[in-house]
């Protein structure tokens, strides 16, 4: 079964890094994935990522096809490998982020976690806004060109054409 995260949650983190994951996003897999847990490391634009463990391979095994030879592909590799850990649920459902992790997304005692689809990704609270701040602006535009097959709009109004 498919899971999709969506929603926005702020959460505190404990003196040893927990968070409890939001009820909303535990609902979204089912329990014997769950007790899997998660793999969790660096994002971009300066947050985590959070996969489950089954979903992790999806993206590892495309990443590690990436030629050894590309400079790109051994700097991508090296943060997106060196950086994960695995992540599980205790029993009351929080998740640790390690010391490193918090360190490299500037995380304090607080995180926000963006459910985006099939990942979740974790933020500092502060680059959370920050990022929403610079680029609330481009959303429409990006949506257009991303999901718009021309790149531009598809209405049959005189105004619409090109």
């Amino acid at each position: 079964m498919a899971q999709t995260f969506f929603g926005r949650f702020t959460c505190p983190l404990d003196e040893k890094n927990r968070a409890v994951l939001p009820m909303r996003l535990r609902e979204a897999i089912e329990p014997a994935r769950l007790k899997d847990g998660f793999m969790i490391t660096q994002g971009f634009e300066g947050c985590l990522l959070l996969f489950l463990r089954d979903r992790w391979q999806e993206p590892s095994v495309e990443i590690d096809k990436l030629p050894f030879t590309d400079p790109r592909a051994r700097l991508f590799k090296r943060f997106f490998f060196s950086s994960a850990l695995e992540g599980p649920i205790d029993k009351i459902g929080r998740l640790t982020v390690a010391d490193f992790q918090c360190e490299a997304a500037g995380i304090g005692r607080e995180v926000v976690f963006n459910g985006m689809g099939d990942h979740v990704e974790i933020w500092a609270p502060d680059r959370w806004k920050k990022y929403c701040d610079e680029n609330i602006g481009r959303y429409g535009e990006v949506a257009a060109s991303l999901l718009e097959p021309s790149g531009g709009p598809t209405c049959g109004a005189p105004e619409c054409a090109s």
